[in-house]
């Protein structure tokens, strides 16, 4: 009677690792540690759009409408598809942890194809609990990827399979390839590449043909992009792949959990091929690839490009490299385990230190997003998207400040459309030792594809049907004021509410590209066909597997030098045991790496901290981080771009202290009405904790203090608001003031055409103006248009004057702009908002220059005042100059002058105006009242004019 069959044994150690995958991954899903990722807000964008239409994949919330096979398809459609039963949040973290175990469950098949079930347990062990899965789902927020590399190690044992003769056993790699490709074609690309150049055998045409195969899918990832109709479509460019990421974040911390693998590297090498088995090989390529992560920092690599198939991330890069170092960090730590239990061992307690700390690491990598400098604390939108849904505000769209990255996870949440975006942002990641200059790098101030520069979009709201700005942030208040923006309130959650009058509603259908739709169709249903299709293959491969890799160890050729795959007597040495470590030094080898590592980044700190240099940039980031208050423009409404500093010793007698220095710090400031610039001393001196600094000079900054933003007053009747939801006309409902152009003129200065002029409020209700300048050709056609901006008042006082002016585009090339006509449109809704001008001047002309005292007679700080010179000729306004001045408390005075003549060598064409019919039988003077003459010698018959306008400091009391 013949033996019967061994039964297979219980993968103990994949037990582990599965139950370790559900309490510490389950822990942080339960927790939510994933809302701190990067990708996170844009990844649940993407999956609220295929939830609200699962065959179309077009959304018109970002960017004023945007195809989404821009971006690999598989997760998102997998966190929509469950989204219907756990919510949006809930359908990303049950996503997440799925991501997780199909990995740690990959990494076990694809160990245990090439070594022994042993190796193949602590594999998955260092997988699950490894640093590079930790930051690819909590810091990162690459699901796709992670998705990506699970598939793409389940289809390894069929796929070496294939390549040693088994034809029939190789179709079973096909479907997780093809759904990888779905969730990340680079990753699928790079791990399907790996395995195939690892994998045993000598078969090269299979190799190639299996090459093939891989850039076949990996190119035709993006396939539905090329019938999009019409095929001219403005994507947003992602940014260099380099961009706002470290080498320290990106392509150390991943490989923390398998560094004790690179120093047995060069000893592969020296082997020689003949000594490589399959572990060697994937620890080889995964070597190879980080050099390759490396140069993606390099300047001469431009945008990402656009589309699933792009330049990769670097930390994605490294990710694949660690997970093809695993084998071989696998079988490293089993050998100096079995060393250190042996009888002339050191024991295991080294060991089991060095996996602690290593372990204690990786779970505190998890409290890195705490640290994004651009990141708000998580903010409660109920009262933000109640806002939203009130009077139909999500006909128009609106603008975020200080948001960061949850701008995805509103949009997910609201039907109202936004010209911005996340793709085209470079990712806000952790940094833990942020340089001073980290929190000026506000994603407001990136150009939106499509739009231009925030300036130009609060220009032109009317252009993209912006209407509101929620601000979470005070630091672009005065751009939004002085662009005739006003505050409506704050919302329960701090928010504060910005709104511009007059602007229409988005049309019920906007242009938009189509797909077929057979392509929309199999675009919205392939790829959870394809993950499907992967599931059954892999639960139907795997008993078969395991069965074969326990009564049949070591398949030929997966092992290397004649050995065999498998550990000898369960040891983790295998036929290449001679490259790695001999027994005597192997127990100690992970220990002295780890120990070794851990030391030189303490060493690394402690040099840092006796450095007076980098004591005074942190002192610079933490100020920097706490934010200031009070002085308008070099307060609260700063930001720290850079400090450059020089470090002397202190001049005069001998100081007492002879380690204390003085430095000379210059900074840079980023404000949204340009760069300021400050000098001032600061002295440093050695302590028992190490360097302390002194504080600037008094009065330089001041820290922050919270304080609720308040309501806006209003002293006039306001423009009425619809209450129903029965869609009417802007101009059916909004009260109009008369508002007469009193003059208008081009003047072209160095090429560039600008048009300047006055306006009268002729009404007896103040109003909120929008004053919109047109040139126009011979025959009628539209050449350039812009809107006034910065240099008027759009807010006036019934009989009150403006002055205006319109920087116009640039012409078309051989446009002459004698031939042209300017068209002035202006109109007005009634308003009740910042009708104050608590400012008294008193001026005088003095060497061509007009020089001013302005006093803050009110009992409130002025936070930003602006006031607007305009100089006049016989014609009417002649030029319009602008300044911004520094925060005024009550009683302050401003001091400032500007030039009093208009610019030089200027051409000049008045344009003829005509009042509104209802402006009255009596034409205003061109010339204001309260104008003072200007000298011959400046202006022959000139005169000029003051105007001001001021944003109240939040934080100051109001007037009763």
């Amino acid at each position: 009677m013949p033996d019967p069959a061994p039964r297979p044994a219980t993968p103990r150690l994949l037990l582990l690792a599965l139950l370790l995958t559900g309490a510490y991954h389950g822990t942080l899903v339960l927790t939510r540690a994933y809302r701190g990722a990067d990708g996170a807000g844009a990844l649940q964008f993407l999956a609220s759009a295929y939830a609200r239409h699962p065959l179309d994949p077009w959304d018109d919330r970002w960017y004023g409408g945007v195809p989404l096979t821009g971006e690999a398809p598989l997760a998102a459609q997998l966190i929509a598809l469950l989204s219907g039963a756990l919510g949006l949040e809930g359908a990303y973290g049950a996503a997440q942890f799925l991501a997780a175990a199909l990995l740690a469950w990959g990494a076990y098949r694809a160990a245990l194809a090439c070594s022994s079930a042993r190796v193949a347990g602590v594999a998955t062990l260092l997988v699950t609990l490894g640093s590079a899965l930790t930051l690819q789902l909590n810091v990162f927020g690459h699901l796709g990827a992670v998705f990506a590399a699970g598939l793409a190690l389940h289809a390894a044992p069929p796929l070496w399979a294939w390549l040693r003769g088994e034809a029939r056993v190789g179709r079973r790699a096909l479907p997780p390839l093809l759904a990888a490709g779905t969730a990340d074609p680079v990753t699928a690309l790079l791990l399907g590449g790996a395995l195939l150049l690892a994998g045993p055998g000598a078969r090269g045409r299979r190799r190639a043909a299996g090459g093939t195969l891989l850039l076949a899918q990996a190119a035709l990832s993006g396939w539905a992009g090329w019938l999009w109709s019409p095929l001219a479509l403005t994507l947003p460019a992602p940014p260099p792949p380099g961009a706002g990421r470290s080498v320290w974040l990106c392509l150390l911390l991943p490989l923390w959990s398998v560094q004790w693998v690179l120093p047995a590297l060069p000893g592969l090498r020296r082997a020689g091929p003949r000594g490589w088995g399959v572990t060697e090989r994937l620890a080889l390529v995964g070597a190879a690839l980080l050099p390759g992560a490396a140069l993606l920092w390099l300047p001469l690599v431009g945008s990402a490009g656009r589309g699933p198939l792009r330049l990769p991330a670097p930390e994605t890069v490294v990710f694949i490299a660690s997970l093809l170092l695993l084998p071989l960090a696998a079988r490293v730590a089993l050998r100096a385990w079995d060393a250190a239990r042996a009888p002339t061992g050191p024991g295991p307690l080294p060991l089991v230190g060095a996996a602690a700390l290593t372990l204690i690491v990786t779970v505190g990598l998890n409290a890195l997003p705490r640290t994004r400098p651009l990141e708000p604390a998580p903010l409660n939108f109920a009262p933000l998207l109640n806002f939203i849904e009130k009077d139909e505000h999500w006909r128009y769209r609106f603008l975020t400040v200080g948001f960061g990255r949850q701008l995805g996870l509103l949009t997910a949440q609201t039907r109202a459309a936004t010209p911005a975006g996340l793709w085209h942002l470079p990712p806000d990641l952790p940094q833990p030792l942020a340089p001073p200059g980290a929190f000026a790098g506000l994603p407001e101030r990136a150009d939106l594809p499509g739009a231009g520069s925030l300036s130009a979009l609060l220009t032109h709201p009317e252009r993209s049907y912006l209407k509101f700005v929620y601000a979470a942030s005070p630091a672009l208040d005065p751009l939004l004021f002085l662009h005739g923006w006003h505050a409506i309130g704050t919302l329960e959650n701090g928010v504060v509410v910005w709104e511009r009058e007059d602007v229409p509603p988005l049309p019920a259908r906007l242009p938009r590209s189509a797909l077929p739709p057979w392509a929309a169709a199999l675009w919205g249903v392939g790829p959870l066909a394809a993950l499907l299709a992967a599931g059954l293959a892999i639960t139907r491969a795997a008993p078969s597997e395991r069965a074969r890799g326990r009564v049949q160890p070591g398949a030929a050729g997966m092992g290397s030098a004649g050995q065999t795959g498998t550990d000898r007597a369960g040891t983790g040495q295998t036929g290449a045991g001679a490259s790695l470590p001999d027994a005597r030094t192997a127990a100690w080898g992970p220990v002295r790496v780890v120990t070794g590592v851990t030391l030189l980044v303490l060493a690394g700190g402690l040099a840092l901290r006796l450095s007076p240099g980098w004591a005074l940039e942190r002192d610079w980031t933490a100020r920097a981080r706490a934010g200031m208050t009070g002085g308008g423009l070099r307060g609260e409404f700063a930001r720290l771009e850079g400090i450059r500093y020089r470090l002397t010793r202190p001049a005069g007698p001998p100081p007492t202290d002879r380690w204390a220095w003085q430095a000379r710090v210059t900074a840079q400031w980023w404000t949204p009405l340009g760069a300021r610039q400050t000098a001032g001393t600061q002295t440093l001196h050695f302590g028992r904790g190490g360097w302390v600094v002194t504080p600037p000079e008094a009065g330089a900054l001041a820290l922050r203090r919270v304080v609720p933003s308040p309501q806006a007053a209003a002293a006039y009747d306001r423009a009425p608001r619809r209450i129903t939801t029965n869609a009417t006309a802007p101009a059916d409902v909004l009260d109009r003031p008369v508002v007469q152009v009193l003059s208008a003129r081009t003047v072209t200065l160095a090429g560039r055409v600008v048009a300047v002029g006055s306006l009268l409020n002729a009404d007896a209700r103040p109003a909120d103006l929008t004053l919109s300048a047109t040139l126009r050709g011979p025959d009628g056609q539209v050449i350039v248009s812009g809107n006034a901006g910065l240099s008027v008042l759009h807010k006036l006082r019934p009989g009150e004057r403006t002055p205006w002016l319109v920087r116009l585009p640039p012409l078309p090339p051989g446009t002459d702009p004698a031939t042209l006509t300017l068209d002035v449109a202006a109109r007005a809704v009634v308003t009740g908002r910042s009708l104050e001008r608590p400012l008294a001047a008193r001026s005088r002309v003095q060497g061509g220059r007009v020089l001013v005292e302005a006093r803050n007679v009110s009992t409130r700080t002025l936070a930003v005042p602006q006031a607007l010179l305009a100089v006049s000729d016989a014609r009417g306004v002649a030029w319009v100059r602008g300044v911004v001045g520094p925060a005024l408390p009550p009683g302050a005075v401003w001091t400032f002058s500007l030039p009093a003549a208009p610019p030089a060598n200027a051409r000049v064409r008045v344009q003829e105006v005509a009042g509104p019919p209802d402006a009255g039988t009596v034409r205003p003077a061109r010339t204001a009242p309260g104008s003072f003459p200007l000298p011959d010698t400046v202006l022959t018959g000139g005169s000029y004019t003051l105007t001001f306008q001021v944003l109240p400091d939040a934080a100051s009391p109001e007037e009763p």
